[in-house]
């Protein structure tokens, strides 16, 4: 039995029609460089997606790999539970520290980024019930938001349709309109879109009652959900509004943390901090799990005068091989600038798409190398509201990896995501704009029978 037939008969695929995938067959990953995979059957791809947005320092790192052999030999696993520690997890936590944002000093290790989710939600109710607010446990989140599978961050997840067939789901969870100025009620030509969208979640706050709210979860650039960029002065009223009300502002930077938006994290060109900071992904480059919350000290601080337990944790939560790896990916990062090569590539890509005039892009948005490019029928395409072609990203998808390219989706509209590797060449980038503009032409004239 061939390597495909044995997928096929013993392993399960995630997020998949089982049916789709026996008529398929699956595609199996051999080896990788750079910003290229390779399939057993030595077809290669560029990788627009990055695996799933995290593979930042690129693939075939040998030296992230002679990190793990050395950690391996030396301890290759214990635990942080209770007392214990070891060498690498503290010191992947001080080097968090450092590169965070000012007060946010304090790190919990988690395995990716469901897990941090679940952890930051429940150090904020844990953080209220110190503060004396035994009601405080809410979450508010946003309706296009994405923030894991496990049953926690499913509930937290804003996308209906993603958790329709898992009901029930985890109470305390509530959702609000995502700052979409494509999509939303206030768009690019409201000046007073941040404040009006922010201004939805005190409405929130104020109808569920201060006392019963937690926190206020977010993606600073909504990746699954389409690539949505709030408008610039969104979280600051964001900011404003949870002091006011003494909730905690968790930001999910899962996705877009490690230099995936042209800064360390997006939140730094917002201009005000979280409370909690979610990461995953670009912590190890997907060179191994791991993941991380970000704290601010004050949150610690009023947990430890209340005396109140943190009774929760993982098994594998600061694995010295993982931390070690993410120490190893980290110095990479910093070394060669990838952040800032990030910002440069994007905006190449985003500028050299938009000079095609495709009329099947209504928008090329995003920050570094985080974009999402927004389909619609061609002669609406320079209307708004512009009605969607169904299946058009999917169709696109399915036609750019025919042509040796693999891109991500928002699997609930009409937009394709593009997460590459921050070490995208100018020249991968010219490939990416070359395919991705001849495919949606050639799609959308496709679907509208032209």
């Amino acid at each position: 039995m061939n390597l495909k037939e044995l997928d096929l008969q013993h392993l399960i695929h995630a997020e998949v029609h089982f049916r789709e995938i026996a008529r398929k067959g699956p595609v199996i990953i051999s080896r990788a460089e750079g910003s290229t995979i390779y399939d057993t059957e030595g077809n290669a791809y560029l990788d627009a997606q990055g695996g799933l947005g995290l593979v930042n320092v690129g693939y075939g790192r040998k030296e992230i790999a002679a990190v793990a052999a050395r950690q391996m030999e030396d301890l290759m696993y214990y635990h942080t539970y209770f007392h214990f520690s070891n060498e690498a997890a503290v010191r992947l936590a001080a080097k968090l520290a450092v590169i965070a944002p000012a007060g946010l000093g304090k790190v919990f290790f988690t395995l990716g980024g469901a897990e941090s989710v679940e952890s930051a939600a429940k150090l904020a109710r844990l953080y209220q019930r110190a503060k004396g607010r035994p009601q405080g446990d809410k979450i508010i989140c946003l309706e296009q938001g994405y923030h894991g599978n496990t049953m926690g961050a499913l509930s937290a997840t804003g996308m209906a349709k993603h958790k329709e067939l898992f009901g029930p789901l985890v109470p305390g969870f509530v959702h609000i309109p995502a700052p979409d100025r494509f999509d939303g009620p206030f768009g690019y030509d409201d000046p007073e879109a941040g404040a009006k969208y922010a201004a939805l979640l005190e409405e929130r706050i104020l109808a569920e009652g201060p006392e019963t709210v937690a926190a206020f979860l977010a993606e600073p650039v909504l990746g699954v959900g389409g690539t949505i960029v709030p408008p610039d002065d969104y979280f600051r009223h964001v900011r404003a509004i949870c002091d006011k009300y003494e909730i905690l502002w968790i930001a999910d930077e899962v996705m877009s943390g490690f230099g995936r938006t042209g800064t360390t994290w997006a939140v730094e060109q917002t201009g005000v901090t979280p409370d909690v900071i979610c990461s995953a992904k670009g912590l190890t480059s997907g060179y191994l799990p791991l993941g991380a919350i970000l704290i601010a000290d004050h949150v610690v601080e009023r947990i430890a005068e209340a005396d109140l337990p943190f009774t929760h944790g993982f098994t594998y939560a600061g694995h010295p091989v993982a931390c070690a790896v993410a120490l190893a990916n980290i110095e990479i990062l910093e070394r060669e600038r990838l952040a800032e090569h990030a910002a440069r590539m994007g905006a190449l890509f985003m500028e050299r798409l938009a000079s095609r005039q495709n009329p099947y892009v209504a928008e090329i948005r995003g920050k570094g190398l985080m974009i999402g490019i927004e389909l619609v029928g061609a002669a609406e395409a320079a209307g708004r509201p512009a009605p969607r072609i169904p299946g058009f990203a999917f169709a696109c998808e399915a036609a750019l990896f025919k042509e040796g390219v693999i891109t991500g989706v928002a699997p609930y509209r009409e937009t394709l995501n593009l997460t590459p590797p921050l070490v995208l060449t100018e020249l991968e980038v010219d490939r990416l704009v070359d395919a991705y503009d001849r495919v949606i032409l050639c799609e959308g004239r496709r679907l509208e029978g032209r």
